[in-house]
């Protein structure tokens, strides 16, 4: 199999996609990856109270980029021939450059309900999850010869005008799901007439017709079909294909010669984090380690965007260095830095970036990505903490309702830690461990500011101080994240101990402080408003550089919109209006 490394690089432009092209060609590179797209927000407007096709909307499929003729009066024709034009742009920039474009698909996806009612013979698996849907949706199924043809032509139409060559496609989750696979959020399902066929045979067959389909457009393109996801049981039914497979195929990592040709070291497809530009260099560096000891045909990794672009000048420098150990990676980046910030002030940079990277690893032992599950999804970061959330009216709970992802019933989403159908934290314990594995990932960052400061300060930095400024900026911006996160586990934490039916009875004793959850009530709800009162004042004017955001039109549960410091300080107003709601539920203190 051909030596490849692909690059995986988010940019803002055709501009910056060629610039980065181009380093990407002086690191060694041979692709970058060209799909990512525009998100198909007419997937969500064909009902905006279903939340579930949010999770697929920014993905590449390939009727997203040709639509077979047998789709086209369900499909926007507008918006395929908009994003296809966006891919050739770049695959026309990758060839003046001499590198080759790739592309990352899920497949198979589903299709509107109406395809199916007119091709009822068409309908596959079910592919959405019961507890983040109001309705099903289903995928075509990969058996039938129709629905074979239609991936066989777009996918030689696409290769023709594009010249992909690398195919990376996942499936059973995010909108996309393989019939009578165990891998489906709902279970194994799919048509009675290809309920006893063998997976393998199914995979197989629906492989072959990727396969001829890209060499029928003048290429024989490596394709691989994962179905492995994050912290679901192995896809072993469909990882059995291997033996049936051919060169150039790739199903859960394996060949056709049960060997592993593949090494991804990136996050493929996963949703992007609300504060940008932050530098992860420590696990960059480690990053590049697994690139070069991947003792693998293909190596795909993802190249980190931040406003030094150190990733960029790191993986320049390791060109012609070892990179066997931590040591050696370590002594990379000092390199790096030094050459940033000025050999006084790199080893004070190198020192953020190690803390920043600590900060990060303290975060990801909550289990759960709660700035994604929470912030970002449930929109605690801009929603208000409330005992009483569901007598708050339509008008002042419409900003922020419409982009929570709750599929279920109102009183779900009123609960905070109800994240899509999943109880990640719940209870004293998990409240009191949350609160601390946060504390410790806020003071990392704490402690990464703090030399950023004195960075900014020292005479002797090369570092350009607005530039800095800003990275320091969108640092404390992430603290408030975290503190919103440890305010909505203790405040929920508080409401499920709290009884809403019996009416607090007032003692005349005095002094009296019989009931100590007035206090936390009040010290939460104190703490979250001056938590989004700085954050609204650290994003204000910068909201666009800093935020994963868009324009009024596009948002949706993954992306804010451009009023979201307004609505920042519109929650601490309501929740300012609300500091007597404790009263109706705690003994107050009489002291």
């Amino acid at each position: 199999m051909e030596h490849k490394v692909i690059y995986h690089v988010a940019t803002d432009s055709l501009k910056d996609f060629e610039e980065c092209a181009g380093q990407v060609k002086e690191l060694g590179g041979t692709h970058m990856m060209v799909g990512d797209l525009p998100r198909s927000r007419w997937m969500w407007e064909r009902d905006l109270k279903d939340p579930y096709s949010n999770w697929s909307m920014g993905h590449a499929q390939l009727f997203k980029l040709v639509c077979p003729p047998q789709l086209k009066q369900y499909l926007p024709q507008e918006h395929i021939a908009e994003c296809m034009e966006l891919v050739q742009a770049r695959c026309d920039i990758l060839k003046r450059l001499g590198l080759r474009p790739a592309l990352f698909s899920n497949e198979p996806f589903w299709l509107p309900e109406e395809v199916y009612r007119d091709h009822p013979q068409w309908r596959g698996a079910r592919c959405d999850h019961p507890r983040r849907s109001t309705k099903p949706y289903y995928s075509p199924c990969i058996d039938h010869p129709e629905v074979l043809s239609m991936y066989r032509s777009s996918m030689r139409e696409l290769v023709q005008r594009t010249g992909i060559d690398f195919f990376n496609f996942m499936s059973n989750d995010s909108g996309g799901g393989v019939c009578w696979s165990g891998g489906t959020y709902v279970g194994p399902n799919g048509p009675s007439h290809c309920r006893h066929r063998m997976m393998a045979d199914r995979i197989a067959g629906f492989i072959d017709a990727l396969s001829e389909g890209a060499r029928e457009g003048g290429t024989d393109a490596v394709i691989h079909f994962n179905a492995n996801i994050d912290f679901k049981a192995p896809e072993e039914q469909i990882g059995s294909v291997w033996p049936r497979l051919k060169e150039n195929q790739i199903v859960n990592s394996l060949d056709c010669r049960g060997m592993r040709p593949i090494t991804i070291i990136a996050d493929l497809g996963a949703p992007k984090q609300p504060v940008k530009k932050i530098p992860r260099m420590v696990r960059y560096a480690g990053f590049l380690q697994q690139a070069r000891q991947a003792d693998t045909p293909i190596v795909v990794v993802d190249m980190p965007r931040s406003d030094f672009e150190e990733a960029f000048l790191c993986g320049r420098k390791a060109l012609h260095r070892p990179l066997n150990s931590m040591a050696d990676c370590l002594d990379l980046l000092r390199d790096t830095a030094c050459e940033i910030a000025g050999s006084a002030c790199g080893p004070k940079l190198l020192d953020a970036w190690y803390h920043i990277d600590e900060s990060y690893k303290h975060l990801s032992h909550t289990g759960l990505d709660l700035i994604m599950y929470g912030c970002q999804h449930q929109r605690w970061i801009n929603r208000p903490f409330l005992l009483f959330p569901l007598e708050l009216p339509e008008e002042e709970k419409e900003y922020y309702r419409k982009y929570q992802f709750q599929a279920l019933t109102q009183e779900d989403a009123a609960d905070l830690m109800n994240l899509q159908g999943i109880e990640g934290v719940r209870g004293f314990t998990s409240a009191f461990l949350i609160t601390q594995t946060v504390f410790q990932a806020r003071k990392s960052m704490d402690k990464a500011i703090d030399l950023l400061q004195q960075i900014l300060e020292d005479k002797e930095s090369r570092m350009d101080a607005e530039k800095l400024s800003l990275l320091i900026r969108r640092l404390k911006v992430q603290e408030c994240f975290y503190d919103n996160i440890t305010n909505a586990v203790q405040f929920q934490e508080l409401a499920d101990r709290t009884d809403f039916e019996t009416p607090p009875q007032l003692s005349l004793r005095w002094p009296t402080r019989d009931d100590r959850r007035i206090e936390e009530f009040q010290n939460i709800t104190r703490a979250e408003i001056d938590n989004v009162t700085l954050l609204a004042d650290l994003l204000d004017g910068y909201e666009e550089q800093i935020l994963l955001m868009t324009d009024e039109a596009h948002e949706d549960i993954f992306l804010y919109g451009p009023h979201f410091v307004e609505q920042l300080r519109k929650k601490a107003e309501i929740m300012w209006d609300h500091m007597l709601d404790g009263n109706r539920v705690y003994v107050t203190h009489n002291i």
